[in-house]
Formats: structure tokens, C-alpha cells, sequence
């Protein structure tokens, strides 16, 4: 696979802004959101505020992530406040990438130019799969048809880096099922792709009906992936990420702070941040989150943001790797000894083709990056 290394603007921090509402709940979704919408008032107030909280900071911002739950349920006028209250408490650089997840029946070409000339000009929309059947199986409100359209309507309003989701090893998906949407997916030319694999989790409608007896096996789930990432790749497209193929230049810059220990700030009930050396997190309790006016008790993550495991954890996830030596002058503890101990380990999965080391940089290649997480887990330090 051929590596690239680009270099990712520091001019600014990254901004996400959680928006917890959704028209239904999709069976296999675990992602903090709330169906009632009646608190939507409530909520841009209390948002409002939080941001203010950061003003006096002097901080400048090269990128903006409107994630969900469904942003796209949000009106302009309620898109507006908000991208004028991030205007207000940060310096929005002019050449910021402002991104927004969106849901293919939410939209049509009237809402979406209403939304360009708001300064947002990059739509992430949930695709997930070319088949009806498929998508009825996820929960999912819209056709496939439905999606063509809506990216249509995107390019039609002078959106040129629409990304597109998909998922794998959903029920009654097949071989022959995944080509097709790949097939489709393609003709829709987007500039970005982000393919997930289907994971169950406890307390889910798909977790309580068992549907993952409706699910191909983890080995099939594993060739599908590696189909995805073949087709994608011959296609033009780089892939950059664990989740994410790009053509050139479209790679998410947002995206990229998390997994480059950037600094970001989040906003809203369940948002993430990571800054000055800490990593916090808000409650996901929207009724908590408005009756303190967005000053909820912040929740602390364990672990240094310079830790080694993280950021080796964050970075093999990339296919530009991670580079031991720096990684070792951020983190005293994983010195040389410990460096070499690493590659000792890593020697074994490099015979097994998951991983190669060039040097003091370590990549995971495709078959690794399917096993990421079990070779993270015997190659992370103690």
C-alpha cells in the first residue's frame, strides 16, 4: 500500500458541535440523541453559552464538525446561531473546512444552499448500503434512491467534498450485495468514503432482537472489508485511515486532529475534547446539559494526552503510521529500551504481513488495520 504523509494545518483547533436529535432511533445505534425535539430551543441557548465560556481564549479554529445524531434536522436559521455563536468565541479562520453530517431524507437543494452560503461546504451524508432491503434492516428512514438524490441536490448546491458512509456486515448483506453498492456508491463520485463494520452493542434494538443471526460470519465481514478497501483503492481513492478513503486532498482535516492528538474542543451533551493536556467530556444528559446553561460537570478521561499508548493507539490507525522516536520524545518513558522492545514485538506480526517497519516509523497494513484492535492489544507497552 503506498504511504502517504501529509501535513495537516496547526493553525487552529478543531470545533465539534453534537447535535442530539434524530426523527427515529436506527436499530444498531448507540451514539448519545434524543427522538423528542421539542427541547431544540433549550439546547442552541445552552450551546450558546458553553462557547462563551471559551471566548477570552484568543483560540482560532481551521475546522468545524456539526455531528449527531442528525444536524440535518436543524433548521438554517437554527444552523445560523450556531455557526455565528463559533464565529463569536473563535477565530473561524477563512480557509476552514465546516462539516456536517446529514441523513439523505433530511434534505433537499433549497435547505442545502441555504446551508452553503452559511459557510458549511463539506456534507458527510449516512448512506450505509445501495439495497432497500438493507437499509429498511438498519432502521434506516430513507431509499437508496432517496440518497442519490440528495448528493445530487449536494452537487447541485455547489457542494464539491460530499463524503458518504457505508457499513459492512449488516444483515442480508451478500457478496453480490456489497458490489452493487459499491457500484453505485462509485457512480455517485464522492470525494471521501467512510465504510464501518457493523458492531452490536449491548442495550441496542439489533442487541435485544439477536440480529446478528442475520449477519455473514466475521471472516466474510473481513472480506467485504478488504473488497471495500480493493475497490476503493483501484478507483482513485487513498486510504488514509482504518474507516476512510479519500481522493487527493479530500482526507477529513476535522477527523484527523483526533487521531494526530490535535487539539479540539466539543460541544454539546456527550462532546468530546482534548486541549492543554487533557482529555474531558460532557455528561450525555441533554436535560442536564440545558438546565446548567452548557456548564455541566465536566467528566475527565483517564490518561495523558501524550501518553505512548495513545498515541500509538491513535496513530497506527492512520497508514502514515507513527514514528516511535517522536513518539518517545513526548513520553520519557518509552525510551529507547522500550522502543526497541516494540519492535521485538512487532517483528512477529511483520513476518504475518499485518504491520511493516520502515526505521523508527511502524504502519499497519489493510490486513492489520482488520485486526487492529487485537494487535493493539499485544503490542501497546504495559
Amino acid at each position: 500500500m503506498e504511504r502517504q504523509f501529509e501535513s495537516v494545518s496547526q493553525k487552529g483547533i478543531g470545533v465539534y458541535i453534537h447535535v442530539p436529535f434524530c426523527a427515529s432511533k436506527c436499530s444498531y445505534c448507540d451514539f448519545y440523541s434524543r427522538v423528542r425535539q421539542d427541547q431544540k430551543a433549550g439546547y442552541l441557548d445552552a450551546l450558546e453559552q458553553e462557547m462563551f465560556g471559551w471566548k477570552n481564549r484568543g483560540l482560532k479554529a481551521d475546522t468545524v464538525f456539526f455531528g449527531g445524531g442528525t444536524p440535518s434536522l436543524l433548521t438554517p436559521s437554527e444552523l445560523e446561531r450556531i455557526v455565528h455563536a463559533v464565529k463569536t468565541n473563535f477565530a473561524l479562520l477563512p480557509d476552514a473546512e465546516v462539516t456536517m453530517e446529514a441523513n439523505p431524507e433530511t434534505v433537499d437543494q433549497a435547505y442545502l444552499e441555504a446551508v452553503a452560503a452559511l459557510g458549511i461546504n463539506r456534507l458527510s451524508f449516512g448512506v450505509q448500503s445501495a439495497i432497500d432491503r438493507e437499509l429498511k434492516a438498519l432502521g434506516r428512514r430513507h431509499t437508496y434512491e432517496r440518497a442519490v438524490q440528495a448528493v445530487s441536490d449536494a452537487k447541485a448546491a455547489s457542494f464539491s467534498n460530499i463524503s458518504v458512509d457505508l457499513m459492512l456486515g449488516i444483515p442480508y448483506q451478500t457478496a453480490d450485495s456489497l458490489r452493487v453498492t459499491l457500484s453505485q456508491i462509485l457512480a455517485l463520485a464522492p470525494q471521501h468514503v467512510s465504510c464501518y463494520l457493523l458492531k452490536i452493542e449491548e442495550g441496542t434494538p439489533f442487541y435485544r432482537k439477536n440480529a446478528g443471526q442475520l449477519c455473514v460470519s466475521e471472516d466474510e465481514t473481513a472480506d467485504f472489508y478488504l473488497t471495500v478497501a480493493r475497490t476503493l483503492r483501484q478507483a482513485g481513492y487513498h486510504h488514509y485511515e482504518i474507516s476512510n478513503f479519500a481522493l487527493p486532498g479530500f482526507e477529513s482535516h476535522h477527523n484527523l486532529k483526533y487521531w494526530r492528538d490535535q487539539p479540539y474542543l466539543g460541544f454539546g451533551p456527550a462532546a468530546h475534547s482534548c486541549i492543554d493536556g487533557r482529555r474531558f467530556y460532557n455528561p450525555p444528559d441533554l436535560q442536564q446539559y440545558i438546565e446548567t446553561d452548557g456548564r455541566c460537570s465536566l467528566r475527565e478521561e483517564s490518561g495523558a494526552v501524550q501518553d505512548a499508548a495513545e498515541r500509538l493507539m491513535l496513530g497506527l490507525r492512520l497508514d502514515e503510521g507513527v514514528d516511535l522516536s517522536e513518539i518517545g520524545k513526548k513520553d520519557p518513558s518509552f525510551d529507547e529500551q522500550a522502543q526497541r522492545q516494540f519492535l521485538k514485538k512487532a517483528a512477529v506480526y511483520e513476518r504475518a504481513g499485518l504491520l511493516e517497519v520502515d526505521g523508527s516509523r511502524v504502519f499497519l497494513t489493510e490486513e492489520g488495520m482488520l485486526v487492529s484492535n487485537m494487535l493493539l492489544a499485544r503490542l501497546l507497552p504495559d
